[in-house]
């Protein structure tokens, strides 16, 4: 039968009148002497069991970014193999000392469309021009690159660079992260300089590359509040999820990852230079959720 008002008030009155018998007392304290355990070690194993799936979340993140920069760097790799290649046939075929010969240029059209059509995917826009900076090239659609004044500056760097590799004592020029329009879609520059039997310079062959088989890995790796991107050593946007409100080519520098790792001691970050590593950018970065807030434009 559950007590009611009265029989607690009476009870109350006989706790205070000293009239309940001892052995109540003691099963009381008994009973908040086991309560008091089991609500510890609810709490230590609730806590143990937050600790260990941040811990697991770490490596999972730790594991995902080291797996995306050894993708990154074979992507880089393989793709200046691919214009050496190219830059090779150039040789083999003989067009290379003079690619703005107007007796060439059909060869070197045709060259150039059939590398693009091999390789959709990941070449935009191939171009081989001569040391007066004419030539021809080859796209993907209606890809125009004179239309676009960033990717137009960015192969005008790297005609200058290319010209001057042997005093530069450069191989390649890589331009900085590019977006291109009109879904704001990463990309940048690359290009090797054309040379003679003699090892004089005759020219540049540079492309337009399409990060899309990185970002789609990006877009797949950013589930369950975190965001992958990959920032430059410059700390400017290379590629992120979300293209609309994170321009590549943007400053990154105020995010708190991006902060954290250009943060680091210079001797470490030598060190770190030698682990495999995003060669397109320089850091790759897993968040556990990042506020939209719109970084920068083109």
């Amino acid at each position: 039968m559950p007590p009611t008002a009265q029989s607690l008030w009476t009870l109350w009155k006989r706790l205070r009148a000293g009239h309940v018998r001892i052995l109540w007392l003691v099963l009381g304290a008994l009973l908040m002497v086991s309560v008091l355990p089991l609500g510890l070690y609810h709490r230590l194993v609730l806590q143990l069991s937050q600790d260990k799936l941040v811990n697991t979340e770490r490596v999972q993140q730790t594991d995902l970014v080291r797996s995306l920069a050894q993708e990154i760097q074979n992507f880089e790799s393989n793709l200046t193999q691919q214009l050496l290649s190219e830059r090779q046939i150039l040789d083999l075929t003989g067009l290379i000392d003079n690619v703005e010969d107007p007796a060439a240029e059909p060869k070197v059209t045709h060259l150039l469309e059939n590398f693009v059509e091999s390789n959709p995917n990941t070449f935009i826009y191939l171009t081989a021009v001569g040391k007066s900076g004419r030539g021809t090239s080859a796209s993907q659609g209606n890809f125009r690159a004179e239309q676009d004044p960033f990717v137009a500056k960015a192969l005008q760097r790297a005609f200058v660079t290319c010209l001057q590799s042997q005093q530069l004592q450069v191989t390649k020029f890589r331009s900085d992260p590019l977006a291109l329009v009109p879904d704001n879609r990463p990309a940048f520059v690359v290009a090797v300089p054309l040379k003679d039997m003699n090892d004089n310079f005759t020219g540049m062959l540079a492309a337009v590359v399409s990060l899309d088989p990185i970002l789609r890995r990006l877009q797949d790796a950013s589930v369950r509040g975190r965001t992958v991107f990959i920032v430059d050593r410059n700390g400017r946007i290379v590629a992120h999820d979300d293209t609309k409100d994170f321009v590549p080519g943007a400053d990154a520098r105020d995010n708190p990852l991006v902060a954290q790792v250009r943060a680091l001691p210079q001797d470490l970050r030598r060190h770190l230079q030698h682990l495999p590593r995003a060669e397109l950018g320089g850091h790759c970065g897993a968040a556990p959720g990042q506020s939209r807030k719109r970084h920068g434009s083109r």
